[in-house]
């Protein structure tokens, strides 16, 4: 059976729609993970090689296809570019191509897949232990501001209180890791991320973005320790990068699982 023209001309402009967005979000997420540590701008930021500081030019820089055409190294200087800028292609293509499967186009889901791209650039940023700019988390803000005044506006005293209740719940978390752990460090920056996720997210979804992240927490240290038998204190990533994967998970299904859940509960 041949699908109709019009149903086949939506999905071809889906197709490249998708592709298009998501090499966009892949260039700016690698640009920015590379740019932190010298901390340039955010606002013009220049792509460059993190090697030999050379600028690099629009072919240097398209997901997949640059990556490979060099082998995996930079095109100036022939040193080994990281793996991480195939992952980000990787998961920025996929967050793009999941959030439109599931959501479709919307003015309202533009703000979601923006944030959703900030959160795979701050997952590595973490990984990689490197700096999480406040000019990011800036942003990431007013994002979760303008989607609830434009959209939800009913909804901002809600959103203004579960963000106060993130700033708790991680100061919470960080003073039980104190107490419990030999890490002493009080990491202003999951705070700080939990208030953001409160705001955006609303009380319900950001509860369960808590409770995935501790969830995958246990269950990626535990994996470590037994199986890959590192030690303890090594075993869970940090958890800025657990709350940001949990967070993706969450936008992406975070209300089925609330409305299975409540059918559950009315058994």
């Amino acid at each position: 059976m041949v699908p109709d023209p019009p149903k086949l001309n939506s999905l071809m402009l889906d197709f490249l729609g998708i592709l298009l967005l998501g090499f966009v979000f892949a260039i700016l997420s690698n640009n920015t993970i590379d740019q932190t540590p010298k901390k340039r701008t955010y606002s013009r930021p220049t792509p460059y090689c993190p090697s030999c500081a050379t600028k690099l030019a629009w072919k240097d820089m398209l997901p997949f296809w640059s990556y490979f055409r060099s082998r995996g190294k930079c095109p100036y200087c022939n040193v080994p570019l990281p793996i991480r800028h195939l992952y980000v292609d990787i998961l920025e293509l996929a967050w793009v191509a999941f959030y439109i499967w599931r959501f479709g186009w919307s003015f309202e889901g533009s703000i979601a897949l923006l944030y959703g791209m900030a959160l795979i650039g701050i997952i590595f940023l973490a990984k990689e232990k490197r700096e999480l700019g406040d000019s990011l988390l800036l942003v990431m803000g007013m994002l979760a501001v303008i989607h609830f005044l434009a959209y939800n506006p009913e909804r901002f005293p809600e959103a203004a209180l579960s963000m106060l209740l993130g700033i708790a719940a991680l100061a919470l978390y960080n003073l039980i890791k104190i107490f419990m752990t030999n890490d002493s460090a009080f990491e202003l920056t999951e705070i700080k991320l939990g208030a953001l996720l409160g705001l955006f997210l609303g009380m319900e979804l950001g509860l369960v973005t808590l409770l995935f992240a501790l969830a995958g927490g246990a269950v990626i240290g535990s994996i470590n320790v037994r199986i890959f038998h590192k030690p303890s204190e090594d075993a869970m990533p940090a958890f800025t990068e657990l709350l940001s994967a949990a967070a993706l998970v969450t936008i992406l299904l975070g209300s089925d699982i609330l409305q299975l859940y409540e059918r559950l509960t009315q058994i």
